[in-house]
Protein backbone atom coordinates (compact mmCIF):
# COMPACT_ATOMS: atom_id res chain seq x y z
CA UNK A 1 0.00 0.00 0.00
CA UNK A 2 1.36 3.30 -0.91
CA UNK A 3 1.68 6.44 1.64
CA UNK A 4 -1.96 7.89 2.32
CA UNK A 5 -2.27 11.77 2.06
CA UNK A 6 -4.68 13.72 3.01
CA UNK A 7 -6.25 17.29 2.33
CA UNK A 8 -7.72 19.20 4.97
CA UNK A 9 -11.02 19.89 2.86
CA UNK A 10 -13.90 19.38 5.85
CA UNK A 11 -14.27 18.15 9.26
CA UNK A 12 -15.25 14.43 9.89
CA UNK A 13 -18.37 14.09 12.01
CA UNK A 14 -18.57 12.26 15.06
CA UNK A 15 -20.99 9.37 16.23
CA UNK A 16 -22.77 8.86 19.38
CA UNK A 17 -21.69 5.79 20.47
CA UNK A 18 -20.20 6.59 23.87
CA UNK A 19 -21.59 8.43 26.64
CA UNK A 20 -21.43 12.37 26.49
CA UNK A 21 -18.65 14.07 28.17
CA UNK A 22 -20.37 15.50 30.90
CA UNK A 23 -22.08 11.96 31.71
CA UNK A 24 -18.73 9.92 31.20
CA UNK A 25 -17.49 12.71 34.18
CA UNK A 26 -20.12 11.86 36.30
CA UNK A 27 -19.79 8.56 36.51
CA UNK A 28 -15.73 9.09 37.18
CA UNK A 29 -16.76 11.06 40.19
CA UNK A 30 -19.76 8.34 41.56
CA UNK A 31 -17.20 5.47 41.39
CA UNK A 32 -14.58 7.90 42.79
CA UNK A 33 -16.86 8.66 45.41
CA UNK A 34 -18.26 5.23 46.12
CA UNK A 35 -14.68 3.40 46.02
CA UNK A 36 -13.67 6.23 48.42
CA UNK A 37 -16.56 5.21 50.78
CA UNK A 38 -15.96 1.47 50.48
CA UNK A 39 -12.40 2.09 51.45
CA UNK A 40 -13.65 4.34 54.44
CA UNK A 41 -16.01 1.95 55.83
CA UNK A 42 -14.21 -1.08 56.11
CA UNK A 43 -11.10 1.11 57.37
CA UNK A 44 -14.10 2.13 60.19
CA UNK A 45 -16.00 -0.54 60.30
CA UNK A 46 -15.50 -1.45 63.57
CA UNK A 47 -16.36 2.52 65.54
CA UNK A 48 -19.09 2.35 67.40
CA UNK A 49 -21.19 4.54 64.90
CA UNK A 50 -21.76 1.30 62.63
CA UNK A 51 -23.51 -0.80 65.27
CA UNK A 52 -25.93 -2.21 63.08
CA UNK A 53 -28.16 -2.81 66.14
CA UNK A 54 -28.46 0.68 67.00
CA UNK A 55 -28.36 4.53 66.05
CA UNK A 56 -26.97 5.74 62.49
CA UNK A 57 -25.31 2.06 61.53
CA UNK A 58 -29.40 0.62 61.88
CA UNK A 59 -30.51 3.40 59.91
CA UNK A 60 -28.28 2.88 57.49
CA UNK A 61 -29.43 -0.77 57.09
CA UNK A 62 -33.55 0.63 56.59
CA UNK A 63 -31.97 3.24 54.16
CA UNK A 64 -29.55 0.85 52.37
CA UNK A 65 -33.32 -1.94 51.91
CA UNK A 66 -35.29 1.25 50.92
CA UNK A 67 -33.16 1.93 48.33
CA UNK A 68 -33.24 -1.77 46.99
CA UNK A 69 -37.35 -1.46 47.39
CA UNK A 70 -37.10 1.88 45.23
CA UNK A 71 -34.93 0.52 42.41
CA UNK A 72 -38.44 -1.79 41.48
CA UNK A 73 -39.93 1.56 40.03
CA UNK A 74 -37.55 1.71 37.02
CA UNK A 75 -38.88 -1.42 35.66
CA UNK A 76 -42.35 -0.76 36.45
CA UNK A 77 -42.18 3.11 34.88
CA UNK A 78 -40.52 1.23 31.77
CA UNK A 79 -43.81 -1.00 31.12
CA UNK A 80 -46.44 1.30 32.20
CA UNK A 81 -46.82 4.16 30.54
CA UNK A 82 -49.62 5.59 33.41
CA UNK A 83 -46.37 5.99 35.65
CA UNK A 84 -45.46 8.98 32.94
CA UNK A 85 -46.12 11.51 36.10
CA UNK A 86 -43.33 9.67 37.99
CA UNK A 87 -40.77 11.35 35.67
CA UNK A 88 -39.17 10.16 32.20
CA UNK A 89 -37.77 6.19 31.73
CA UNK A 90 -34.44 8.11 31.09
CA UNK A 91 -34.23 10.05 34.39
CA UNK A 92 -34.99 6.51 36.41
CA UNK A 93 -32.62 4.41 34.68
CA UNK A 94 -29.90 6.75 35.59
CA UNK A 95 -31.28 7.27 39.36
CA UNK A 96 -31.92 3.00 39.24
CA UNK A 97 -28.30 2.86 38.17
CA UNK A 98 -26.89 5.49 41.18
CA UNK A 99 -28.91 3.73 43.70
CA UNK A 100 -27.80 0.23 42.54
CA UNK A 101 -24.32 1.30 44.11
CA UNK A 102 -25.26 3.31 46.90
CA UNK A 103 -27.75 0.98 48.21
CA UNK A 104 -25.30 -2.13 48.49
CA UNK A 105 -22.28 0.36 49.93
CA UNK A 106 -24.76 1.78 52.64
CA UNK A 107 -25.62 -2.41 53.60
CA UNK A 108 -22.07 -3.15 53.97
CA UNK A 109 -21.85 -0.11 55.93
CA UNK A 110 -24.94 -1.54 58.30
CA UNK A 111 -23.32 -4.91 57.98
CA UNK A 112 -19.82 -3.27 59.68
CA UNK A 113 -18.35 -5.76 55.70
CA UNK A 114 -19.00 -8.54 57.86
CA UNK A 115 -21.09 -11.36 57.85
CA UNK A 116 -22.77 -11.86 61.55
CA UNK A 117 -25.33 -14.02 61.79
CA UNK A 118 -27.07 -16.49 59.49
CA UNK A 119 -29.99 -14.56 58.42
CA UNK A 120 -28.06 -11.78 58.24
CA UNK A 121 -25.25 -13.45 56.04
CA UNK A 122 -27.84 -14.62 53.26
CA UNK A 123 -29.51 -11.37 53.20
CA UNK A 124 -26.14 -9.88 52.49
CA UNK A 125 -24.85 -12.39 50.28
CA UNK A 126 -28.02 -12.20 48.12
CA UNK A 127 -27.59 -8.11 47.77
CA UNK A 128 -23.66 -8.84 46.84
CA UNK A 129 -24.89 -11.19 44.30
CA UNK A 130 -27.86 -8.79 42.89
CA UNK A 131 -25.84 -5.79 42.34
CA UNK A 132 -22.86 -8.24 40.84
CA UNK A 133 -25.70 -9.18 38.35
CA UNK A 134 -27.11 -5.23 38.04
CA UNK A 135 -22.76 -4.41 37.48
CA UNK A 136 -22.85 -6.90 34.28
CA UNK A 137 -26.29 -5.86 33.16
CA UNK A 138 -24.87 -2.42 32.93
CA UNK A 139 -22.22 -3.42 30.72
CA UNK A 140 -24.08 -5.72 28.46
CA UNK A 141 -26.96 -2.90 28.49
CA UNK A 142 -23.86 -0.53 27.12
CA UNK A 143 -23.23 -2.94 24.20
CA UNK A 144 -26.91 -2.42 22.63
CA UNK A 145 -27.76 1.24 23.64
CA UNK A 146 -26.44 4.32 22.87
CA UNK A 147 -24.38 5.99 25.89
CA UNK A 148 -27.19 6.11 28.97
CA UNK A 149 -30.03 6.46 26.91
CA UNK A 150 -32.47 4.03 26.43
CA UNK A 151 -32.59 4.59 22.67
CA UNK A 152 -31.74 0.90 21.28
CA UNK A 153 -28.85 0.47 18.96
CA UNK A 154 -30.08 -1.21 15.45
CA UNK A 155 -28.11 -2.39 12.59
CA UNK A 156 -29.75 -0.41 10.39
CA UNK A 157 -28.28 2.61 12.28
CA UNK A 158 -25.10 1.06 13.11
CA UNK A 159 -24.60 0.92 8.88
CA UNK A 160 -26.15 4.13 8.34
CA UNK A 161 -23.36 5.61 10.44
CA UNK A 162 -20.60 3.79 9.02
CA UNK A 163 -21.74 4.65 5.63
CA UNK A 164 -21.90 8.40 6.37
CA UNK A 165 -17.88 7.90 8.29
CA UNK A 166 -16.88 6.14 5.09
CA UNK A 167 -18.26 9.03 2.85
CA UNK A 168 -16.64 11.75 4.84
CA UNK A 169 -13.54 9.60 4.94
CA UNK A 170 -13.55 9.00 0.87
CA UNK A 171 -14.39 13.04 0.91
CA UNK A 172 -11.05 13.75 3.39
CA UNK A 173 -9.25 11.61 0.31
CA UNK A 174 -8.48 9.22 3.12
CA UNK A 175 -6.47 6.69 0.91
CA UNK A 176 -6.77 5.06 -2.54
CA UNK A 177 -9.06 2.42 -3.75
CA UNK A 178 -7.65 -0.28 -1.60
CA UNK A 179 -8.25 1.57 1.37
CA UNK A 180 -11.58 2.35 1.15
CA UNK A 181 -12.61 -0.56 -0.42
CA UNK A 182 -10.81 -2.57 2.64
CA UNK A 183 -12.49 -0.74 5.15
CA UNK A 184 -16.47 -1.00 3.10
CA UNK A 185 -14.95 -5.25 3.12
CA UNK A 186 -14.98 -4.81 6.98
CA UNK A 187 -18.29 -2.80 6.95
CA UNK A 188 -20.25 -5.70 5.06
CA UNK A 189 -18.25 -8.43 7.53
CA UNK A 190 -19.37 -6.68 10.74
CA UNK A 191 -23.23 -6.26 9.04
CA UNK A 192 -23.33 -10.18 7.73
CA UNK A 193 -21.87 -11.24 11.41
CA UNK A 194 -24.40 -8.69 13.88
CA UNK A 195 -27.60 -10.54 12.45
CA UNK A 196 -27.01 -13.88 14.33
CA UNK A 197 -26.23 -14.88 17.96
CA UNK A 198 -23.64 -17.45 17.05
CA UNK A 199 -21.89 -15.74 13.91
CA UNK A 200 -21.55 -12.64 16.34
CA UNK A 201 -20.06 -14.71 18.68
CA UNK A 202 -17.47 -16.13 16.42
CA UNK A 203 -16.60 -12.81 14.86
CA UNK A 204 -16.30 -11.17 18.66
CA UNK A 205 -12.24 -12.06 18.52
CA UNK A 206 -11.94 -12.30 14.33
CA UNK A 207 -13.04 -8.69 13.70
CA UNK A 208 -11.48 -6.87 16.37
CA UNK A 209 -8.03 -8.25 15.06
CA UNK A 210 -8.91 -7.24 11.16
CA UNK A 211 -9.36 -4.59 12.62
CA UNK A 212 -6.65 -3.46 14.48
CA UNK A 213 -4.60 -4.97 11.74
CA UNK A 214 -5.96 -1.93 9.38
CA UNK A 215 -6.44 0.42 12.00
CA UNK A 216 -2.44 0.07 12.61
CA UNK A 217 -1.58 0.07 8.83
CA UNK A 218 -3.84 3.07 8.20
CA UNK A 219 -2.06 5.11 10.83
CA UNK A 220 1.68 4.04 9.55
CA UNK A 221 0.85 5.14 6.18
CA UNK A 222 -1.61 8.27 7.16
CA UNK A 223 0.86 11.40 6.09
CA UNK A 224 -0.85 14.87 6.64
CA UNK A 225 0.67 18.33 6.84
CA UNK A 226 -1.68 19.66 9.53
CA UNK A 227 -1.26 17.73 12.54
CA UNK A 228 -5.06 18.83 13.76
CA UNK A 229 -6.35 17.74 10.62
CA UNK A 230 -4.91 14.38 10.82
CA UNK A 231 -6.00 13.69 14.67
CA UNK A 232 -9.91 14.32 12.89
CA UNK A 233 -9.17 11.71 10.51
CA UNK A 234 -7.94 8.71 12.80
CA UNK A 235 -10.55 10.03 15.32
CA UNK A 236 -13.26 9.61 12.70
CA UNK A 237 -11.77 6.22 11.89
CA UNK A 238 -11.60 5.14 15.46
CA UNK A 239 -15.37 6.06 15.14
CA UNK A 240 -15.97 3.57 12.07
CA UNK A 241 -13.60 0.69 13.96
CA UNK A 242 -15.81 0.79 16.85
CA UNK A 243 -18.92 0.99 15.18
CA UNK A 244 -18.05 -1.99 13.07
CA UNK A 245 -17.22 -4.08 16.42
CA UNK A 246 -20.50 -2.58 17.90
CA UNK A 247 -22.29 -4.04 14.52
CA UNK A 248 -20.70 -7.69 14.67
CA UNK A 249 -21.63 -8.16 18.08
CA UNK A 250 -24.70 -6.44 18.83
CA UNK A 251 -26.89 -10.07 18.41
CA UNK A 252 -24.56 -11.55 20.43
CA UNK A 253 -24.61 -9.11 23.31
CA UNK A 254 -28.43 -8.42 22.85
CA UNK A 255 -29.55 -12.46 23.10
CA UNK A 256 -27.09 -12.37 26.78
CA UNK A 257 -29.07 -9.05 27.47
CA UNK A 258 -32.60 -10.48 27.01
CA UNK A 259 -30.98 -13.93 29.25
CA UNK A 260 -29.59 -11.63 31.93
CA UNK A 261 -33.11 -10.02 32.35
CA UNK A 262 -34.62 -13.54 32.76
CA UNK A 263 -31.93 -13.85 35.59
CA UNK A 264 -31.97 -10.62 37.08
CA UNK A 265 -35.22 -10.48 38.32
CA UNK A 266 -35.85 -13.64 39.89
CA UNK A 267 -32.25 -12.79 42.07
CA UNK A 268 -34.27 -9.76 42.82
CA UNK A 269 -37.01 -11.43 44.37
CA UNK A 270 -34.70 -13.43 46.44
CA UNK A 271 -33.22 -10.55 48.03
CA UNK A 272 -36.32 -8.82 49.04
CA UNK A 273 -37.09 -12.41 50.39
CA UNK A 274 -33.85 -12.54 52.27
CA UNK A 275 -34.13 -9.05 53.18
CA UNK A 276 -37.50 -9.29 54.77
CA UNK A 277 -36.78 -12.54 56.35
CA UNK A 278 -33.37 -10.71 57.89
CA UNK A 279 -35.86 -7.29 59.28
CA UNK A 280 -38.70 -9.84 61.15
CA UNK A 281 -35.85 -11.91 62.47
CA UNK A 282 -34.12 -8.79 63.91
CA UNK A 283 -37.53 -7.32 64.91
CA UNK A 284 -38.71 -10.54 66.81
CA UNK A 285 -35.65 -11.72 68.18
Amino acid sequence: MDTITTQPVGRIRRLRLRPRQPERLASVIVLALVLAALVYGFLHRNDSWLDPEDGVGYWLGIAGASMMLILLIYPLRKRNPKLRPLGSVGFWFRFHMLLGLLGPVTILYHSRFGWGSLNSGMALMAMIIVASSGLIGRFLYSRVHRGYSTRTIAIRDLKRDMDELLDDLEHEHIGDAYVIDTLHDLEDRALASGRSFWSGARSFVSLRLRSLIIRREIRRQLQDPDAKHREELLLGLEDFFRATRRASSFAFYSRLLRLWHYLHLPLFVLLVAAVTLHIVAVHQY
